[in-house]
């Protein structure tokens, strides 16, 4: 019961204050109200004899005159610092237009360079591929630097933005392009490398050539021979040496060559060692290059100290001289 009351009262003060304060506001305005009716008069009084002006005008016009020239004031200064925004953004655009374009002139001069860089590194890349034996095709797929001629083909129109464009395209299928390349580079130089190791390439003994590979004139008969391998003089008991890794697959010996030892290496060479005095091999041992096989000799239809070293590729018998270092260690 007490809560209620004490609302009551709470309301009824509520209802006397805003009573009050609309009490308050009308004798406001009705001040307010008769004051601008109070009239002002201006009086203009001039040197001479004219009459004298009189000029009556209320407070409330006054008031109303004054309000109006504020309002215009706000717009004005709103329009003028608005005004002055827009003139700064043009100015920070400009600047911001101008820095753009010398960043892109910039850009523009280093992506030329990266193309210059990335042609040159192309062209040596696919050269170097094509000297190898490479297949020529595949480095007829770079794009060759013809951007002009594919945007001509394709009806688009040639601006700095397209060319750039397709530029950079180009130098990024030329530089996927070249890292195929170069890993086929590196597997054709390990696959010669793979060749030259097994390629009888070092001189078998220490020595000088005394009968070339072909024809020649035997001192011993006298008649003009065909020489299938390389003759090399040298002392008695000289190391002789495989000149490539290989499997022993034949020794023997023969009164024509002495002993001999013969060595098949792999893609399809075969060397033979002859004029042996003796042998420290094995049928069907593997040797490496520069293992030791024999040592120089001499046999009962030649006297003369010597090691008869022939290659062959199958049956073929090839110069030996051709793949010597023609250096001796």
């Amino acid at each position: 019961m007490e809560v209620k009351q004490r609302l009551h009262l709470i309301f009824y003060r509520l209802r006397y204050k805003v009573q009050e304060w609309k009490l308050k506001l009308s004798q406001r305005y009705e001040d307010l109200d008769k004051k601008g009716r109070e009239k002002l008069t201006i009086m203009v009084i001039p040197h001479t004899d004219r009459k004298t002006i009189n000029f009556v005008i209320s407070y409330k016009a006054i008031s109303i005159f004054i309000g109006i020239m504020v309002v215009l004031l706000v717009i004005s200064a709103v329009n003028v610092l608005s005004h002055s925004g827009s003139i700064h953004q043009l100015t920070e655009l400009n600047l911001t237009n101008k820095d753009f374009i010398r960043q892109s002139s910039k850009m523009k001069e280093e992506v030329n360079s990266l193309h210059e860089t990335i042609q040159y590194y192309y062209e040596r890349i696919s050269n170097l591929y094509i000297k190898l034996g490479g297949d020529p095709s595949r480095v007829s797929k770079g794009m060759g630097g013809q951007a002009g001629q594919f945007l001509a083909l394709q009806g688009t129109p040639q601006t700095d933005i397209t060319d750039e464009s397709f530029r950079i395209k180009e130098d990024i299928h030329n530089l996927k392009l070249s890292s195929e390349l170069s890993e086929e580079i590196i597997k054709l130089i390990k696959k010669r490398k793979s060749i030259i190791k097994n390629t009888p390439s070092i001189w078998p003994t220490r020595g000088y050539v005394l009968f070339p590979f072909g024809k020649y004139i035997s001192p011993i008969t006298g008649k003009e021979e065909i020489n299938r391998g390389l003759d090399i003089g040298s002392f008695p008991g000289a190391e002789v040496i495989a000149t490539a890794p290989g499997l022993v697959f034949d020794t023997g010996y023969s009164p024509a060559t002495g002993y001999y030892v013969k060595i098949s290496h792999r893609f399809g060479w075969k060397t033979i060692y002859s004029n042996l005095d003796r042998i420290r091999v094995k049928k069907n041992e593997k040797l490496s290059k520069g293992d030791i096989l024999g040592y120089v000799g001499k046999s009962p239809e030649n006297p003369i100290y010597h090691l008869h070293y022939e290659v062959h590729v199958g049956t073929q018998a090839l110069n030996p001289f051709s793949f010597l270092n023609q250096i001796q260690e």
